[in-house]
């Protein structure tokens, strides 16, 4: 297992580490970039050097003011005495304060609305569903991101049996694809997933498999919404996957992936090992360098707990400097239905609420594609 904290070196970073996202919360800002205090692990009484520059003892560490003054900064930390050296790269990103970015997962069942009602629907907002994000959007600049399964299988355990009837992606008209694309800007699409089941399907996967899924995905989204709702960012369903599938989600031009990175429970946070996890779960940003893929903490679940108890965690996270400069709410398309055994009545109340509280707070909706700085997939 790679060692992404470099534990076995004679001498490490202890902060940032190396694909570190760094904002002006982790240091002093100034008119060249950022002033950030660089903490660096060592033998004691040993002469360390932290770009340079001659590093002081404190607290059993080394460190050395830094200015992080690039989008892409290289640091480098030398042990004089013994005679070792270590380099890490961390990142400056476009718009990594002050937003907040709502998505869902295990979608398909509103597409399978809109075609069913294609020859009475004027616009795709005339679907329950989705008129809750216009509404969210309306009134608190939500921007929403909407990960895609291929085919709902009648047959789904979790639903009434009868409830929906079979479909997939290359059902679903393109009747609406000029709408879609009016409202690209709020509204992305990706891939999640060919279906609901299996569990975990990427985690042991190869990376053909990956490849093949999302591409059945991509070019339905293409051909009813639009290349400008194709995202370049997605969470993977059940949001594990190893590196042979992440490093083929990357060829084919995905730029970031969103997860949990949960200490405790399930981590939902792909490939990463528990030290790393736990350091990603006090941050909102992190990039695998040698993947050359960044990942996006998503800070809450809402379909989760209670509304009252989501709207606390909020506000716990945004007090946070480390982990309330860009906030990700997350939930889950089955839990609008009646038809589902884990029905939310308030699903509607939870999205509006959670948004509502978030812009009070003066946070702006925003995709992570434009955080990272690049365009759809």
């Amino acid at each position: 297992m790679r060692d992404y904290l470099n534990k076995n070196g004679a001498i490490r970073f202890a902060f940032p580490i190396d694909g570190d996202c760094l904002n002006k919360n982790d240091g002093k800002s100034t008119e060249e970039g950022i002033l950030v205090t660089v903490w660096v692990e060592a033998p004691e009484n040993h002469a360390v050097e932290i770009c340079g520059k001659s590093a002081s003892f404190q607290d059993g560490k080394y460190s050395a003011d830094i200015l992080i003054a690039d989008r892409e900064t290289v640091l480098t930390a030398e042990d004089k005495t013994a005679c070792t050296q270590c380099q890490i790269t961390v990142f400056q990103l476009q718009n990594p304060l002050g937003g907040y970015r709502l998505s869902s997962d295990d979608n398909i069942l509103f597409l399978c609305d809109i075609n069913d009602h294609k020859d009475t629907y004027k616009s795709i907002f005339e679907n329950p569903y989705l008129a809750v994000y216009k509404k969210a959007h309306d009134l608190y600049g939500a921007k929403v991101h909407l990960n895609l399964f291929y085919e709902f299988d009648s047959e789904n355990p979790s639903f009434v049996p009868g409830s929906h009837k079979y479909f997939n992606l290359s059902m679903m008209t393109d009747k609406f694809r000029e709408e879609f694309r009016a409202n690209a800007h709020w509204l992305k699409l990706s891939f999640h997933a060919k279906a609901e089941h299996p569990a975990e399907p990427y985690k042991f996967a190869r990376g053909e498999t990956v490849r093949e899924h999302a591409k059945l995905v991509n070019r339905e989204i293409l051909r009813f919404a639009g290349p400008e709702v194709l995202s370049a960012c997605t969470t993977i369903h059940w949001g594990e996957a190893n590196e042979d599938v992440v490093s083929a989600l990357r060829e084919m031009g995905y730029k970031a992936l969103a997860g949990y990175f949960m200490p405790k429970g399930a981590p939902v946070a792909y490939y990463a090992p528990k030290e790393l996890i736990e350091y990603v779960y006090e941050r909102d940003f992190w990039k695998d360098t040698q993947m050359d893929m960044f990942f996006g903490r998503i800070d809450a679940v809402i379909n989760r707990g209670t509304l009252e108890e989501n709207l606390a965690d909020l506000k716990e996270i945004t007090a946070s400097a480390t982990r309330g400069g860009f906030v990700s709410i997350m939930i889950h398309e089955q839990y609008f239905y009646p038809t589902y055994g884990g029905y939310l009545p308030d699903f509607a109340d939870r999205i509006l609420e959670c948004c509502k509280l978030l812009a009070q707070k003066g946070y702006e909706g925003r995709h992570l594609q434009e955080v990272f700085g690049f365009n759809h997939l």
